[in-house]
């Protein structure tokens, strides 16, 4: 009854429409089909492309023993430009040991005259020299990435990084280029040591100082050190050498006059805080021991005195009487109301040992002893008791008494006493409130500084001598509290 009737119009319409939705359709699976081959093709070209690369280094890149021995080398051209091509397809995991076969190869090549095996001898083509830097820019930025994944206490990273800190070092000081020394190549060395120095720029404003301090507390932060002799003096070296192409000194004196610094001493102390601070201060206790019979004599005061007292004081701030849910426990300082890094924990044993130091003999006898000897020689010392049993159970009461007793004699002379802010006695305050200092910061150590400074009870009687004889008051309770009379 209400039958409709196909419309020839619509109909047309409808199957023109399919058609171009099928040929779009046609069109895109098409796109999608070349794309997909073009995408296949192209990741098999760069697996091909990188394949031959590695393969061609492989055959081309002799191997170098690791003892040591010389062997066969190609042109240093021709392996510059495997390196490059090495580097364009360079995977960090994958070519870990190709890298390494490159370091070890170009390390080796330093040591022969002849430019043309030498890897320097690269930079001394005007063609190259350019393309050069910025390779070796590369390649020492590459050895620090490794650096920062290795882990010391493993024998095979060992290796590793005693290889990368051989390219470091060796690549950033001209002193180990054996073809510098001819001759003829004297006039490039101030141009080579100034291009020496922008490769060690380029690694300072990448991160170079991070990366060390990561290594050397993996190194370091343990009971027992990873670290052996020549792989921490190549550390000590690198972190050296942006310092001293900046006309720094690498000297104990440089350190000690940055720190003496109050705003020098904020910035390191907010920096480091305190558990750091601490190990700083140990680092330069132990500097101080090595130069004890050197630098240390022209420094130890006022600059080593002020700086480790200042360090001390900094540190005091932080230390508690009680425990608190703000406050951790720390072996040397007691309660510490900041954090500490675990890695501390287990080199504290060391840092304790170097912090000993500030009591030991040597540094003892470098910040008190000369100066004690020359002040008390001239004063005459009390008359001790004629009681042979009374001389030898002398104390520190009956040495007090006796003193008293000399000075209220009618018949002493007439001494010429030193006055209280005289620069004598103001180092000799200075020093004892540095130990003073240091009794009430590193809680955890009084028993061994009152021990260590026991063993030193010649310094302590000449003080105490000297603040009863030469008329002044020392404001230092180390020596009532020390109870080592």
């Amino acid at each position: 009854m209400f039958h409709k009737t196909d419309n020839p119009k619509c109909s047309f319409l409808e199957q023109t429409k399919a058609a171009r939705e099928e040929r779009a359709f046609e069109k895109k699976k098409e796109k999608a089909a070349t794309l997909i081959q073009a995408t296949v093709r192209g990741w098999l070209s760069r697996i091909k492309f990188s394949r031959n690369i590695l393969q061609e280094f492989d055959d081309t890149i002799p191997d170098i023993p690791e003892d040591g021995t010389k062997s066969s080398l190609k042109p240093a051209l021709h392996i510059y430009y495997q390196s490059c091509r090495l580097l364009l397809v360079w995977h960090k995991e994958r070519d870990k040991e190709r890298f390494e076969k490159l370091c070890r190869y170009i390390v080796h090549t330093l040591e022969f005259e002849s430019p043309k095996f030498s890897y320097v001898g690269v930079a001394l083509n005007k063609e190259h020299v350019i393309r050069w830097i910025s390779h070796m820019n590369d390649i020492l930025w590459k050895c620090c990435e490794y650096l920062d994944d290795l882990k010391p206490e493993f024998a095979g990273d060992m290796k590793s990084i005693v290889l990368y800190l051989h390219v470091l070092v060796s690549f950033t000081s001209t002193s180990n280029w054996i073809v510098l020394k001819n001759k003829n190549m004297e006039v490039l060395k101030s141009g080579m040591n100034q291009l020496c120095a922008n490769l060690m720029g380029q690694l300072f404003h990448k991160g170079f100082y991070l990366i060390l301090k990561s290594l050397l507390i993996r190194g370091l932060g343990r009971i027992k050190i990873a670290f052996k002799h020549a792989t921490l003096s190549a550390i000590l070296t690198l972190a050296l050498r942006p310092l001293i192409a900046a006309n720094f000194s690498d000297k104990l004196m440089t350190i000690l006059e940055l720190l003496s610094s109050q705003q020098s001493m904020r910035i390191v102390f907010n920096t480091l805080e305190g558990s750091y601070a601490l190990c700083l201060l140990a680092n330069l206790l132990q500097l101080a021991y090595m130069e004890r019979d050197g630098a240390l004599k022209d420094l130890s005061f006022p600059t080593f005195t002020v700086v480790v007292t200042s360090l001390l004081e900094s540190c005091q701030n932080y230390v508690v009487s009680k425990q608190s849910n703000l406050t951790h426990w720390h072996p040397v300082l007691g309660w510490f109301a900041q954090p500490m890094d675990p890695a501390l924990n287990a080199a504290m044993p060391h840092v304790k040992l170097q912090l000993n130091l500030l009591w030991n003999s040597p540094i003892v006898q470098v910040l008190l002893g000369h100066l004690l000897q020359q002040l008390v020689q001239n004063m005459d010392s009390p008359q001790p008791c004629s009681s042979p049993s009374q001389n030898s159970n002398f104390s520190g009461s009956n040495f007090f008494k006796k003193v008293l007793e000399a000075r209220g004699n009618k018949t002493n002379t007439q001494r010429n006493y030193r006055a209280l802010g005289s620069p004598e006695v103001h180092r000799v305050v200075l020093v004892c409130s540095l130990y003073h200092t240091a009794l009430n910061t590193l809680t955890q150590l009084q028993l061994d500084i009152l021990t260590g400074l026991q063993q030193n009870k010649d310094y302590v009687i000449k003080i105490q001598f000297f603040t009863i004889c030469g008329c002044f008051y020392v404001p230092w309770g180390l020596i009532v509290d020390s109870k080592l009379f």
